[in-house]
């Protein structure tokens, strides 16, 4: 007998990028190797695709899984999937989403959307310099820029379990979209939440669900929730957070200067939301893939270390042929015949002039012995930040694999490495080699401090 399915479940989310966002076209242009999708008007938009592609590799039940999402076409009894997921468009003030062919648009929105910002990326080989083929770049779009979506479940009464969960997924703080989401990349924060069951079998209910807009534009017709807020991790991830203080200035480089230097601190511009409009504030970025290389090369050493696998017996393992860096920090290439994503998560993190200061300048010059004169383009300036706030946190999500993180070797080398960074032995960003980018404070694992370079206890 074929199952009469009695309510809808919709829920619209307002979300916001709490990093930089890459949801890939596929495209190129002359000046980027890879560009973000954007709807008609040439604003970012995130596919329904990819929202529910997420979500369903976010679900560990099974039974669900193939109940909301379906099941193979082919198979006899395969069956189509239960939920609808719109595509996300973005806001263009705090009221009004980009949907439909737009008019009158003002002209300084449309331009800052054109040129979206630029990242460039480097592998860096153990021997610190750039791997062949190596440097890349791709275009995101700004920190805190709002989409808003919709999802849809067609279920009976007793779903209400599974729509709970549905929502919990998006709110998880693992939750991330796009290419890059282990760089720092994609990750997302539910700042508006619209909730409503419909009954099919009261009349009532039916006809308003007939009349329901499904305009992002048009008002709703029923209240906001309230959202959850968790600071613990979810269900298969173990957190670490790393409080820490820098001994003296740090550079995070953009790789190349401005009017000044010839090498300044990475700085991107933020959209924030105020007076029903978009305003862009320029903030010191400090991007995740340079934590995480730093993070997976220290991991490596460590694991070789408690192996006993030493480079002059010519032993020891570096990059993806190291078992603790491809299965924490995952493996891809030509010549690797099984490409793995990795499971550590890390964000990107944004500093206001109020917090970072990126004023001072430092000279540098390489002496020729025999003239006593500057060696021919030896002779260079960069700027360094300074904290002028309290400290850094750093939140570091590892998702859990029974077959990966059961062995103590894995786990315990990436813990050696986070203590690492707090006792100011792993130092971070750039010119490090010059006594920058040392760092000290605290490790906690789930909320347990694991180590605290005050007291030097360490568990």
């Amino acid at each position: 007998m074929k199952k009469i399915y009695t309510h809808r479940f919709i829920a619209r989310f307002t979300i916001e990028a709490e990093t930089p966002l890459f949801v890939g076209s596929g495209e190129s242009s002359l000046l980027k190797d890879a560009l973000v999708q954007k709807d008609v008007n040439g604003f970012p938009m995130i596919l329904g695709t990819s929202l529910t592609g997420v979500l369903r590799h976010s679900f560990s039940n099974k039974d669900w899984r193939s109940r909301i999402f379906g099941d193979d076409a082919i198979k006899k009894d395969g069956a189509a999937s239960l939920l609808k997921v719109s595509s996300a468009c973005m806001m263009l003030n705090e009221t009004k989403v980009s949907e439909g062919i737009l008019e009158n648009i003002e002209p300084i929105v449309t331009a800052r959307f054109n040129n979206l910002p630029s990242r460039q990326h480097v592998r860096i080989t153990e021997k610190g310099v750039a791997e062949k083929n190596g440097l890349f770049d791709n275009e995101v779009v700004y920190k805190g820029v709002r989409f808003v979506f919709e999802m849809e479940l067609k279920g009976t009464a007793d779903d209400n379990d599974i729509w709970a969960s549905l929502i919990e997924q998006v709110q998880r703080p693992t939750f991330r979209i796009g290419s890059g989401t282990r760089n720092g990349y994609g990750s997302l924060k539910v700042i508006g939440l619209f909730n409503k069951t419909y009954n099919l079998e009261i009349e009532e209910e039916f006809k308003e669900y007939l009349n329901f807009s499904p305009s992002f534009n048009a008002s709703l017709p029923f209240i906001e929730i309230g959202l959850k807020q968790e600071n613990k991790a979810p269900d298969g991830y173990l957190h670490y957070r790393l409080n820490l203080v820098p001994d003296s200035f740090f550079v995070f480089s953009e790789g190349f200067g401005d009017d000044d230097v010839d090498n300044k601190p990475l700085e991107e511009e933020v959209v924030v939301y105020r007076n029903n409009t978009q305003e862009f504030e320029k903030q010191t970025v400090i991007p995740a893939s340079s934590i995480k290389g730093a993070i997976a090369h220290r991991t490596a050493f460590h694991c070789n270390k408690k192996q006993e696998l030493y480079s002059d017996e010519g032993k020891g393992t570096i990059g993806s042929n190291n078992r603790a860096v491809a299965t924490l920090f995952g493996k891809a290439g030509k010549d690797i015949a099984e490409p793995q994503a990795g499971n550590v998560f890390i964000n990107d993190w944004y500093y206001s002039e109020e917090e970072i200061a990126n004023n001072k300048i430092f000279n540098h010059v390489a002496i020729d012995r025999f003239t006593g004169g500057a060696i021919n383009g030896a002779l260079f300036s960069e700027k360094v930040s300074n904290l002028l706030g309290n400290g850094f946190c750093f939140d570091v999500y590892v998702k859990e694999l029974k077959e990966a993180l059961d062995d103590e070797i894995i786990t315990e080398s990436l813990e050696e490495a986070l203590k690492d960074i707090a006792k100011g032995l792993l130092p971070l960003g750039g010119m490090t080699t010059k006594g920058h980018g040392v760092f000290t404070g605290i490790v906690l694992k789930n909320g347990i401090e694991m180590y605290n370079y005050n007291t030097k206890n360490e568990i």
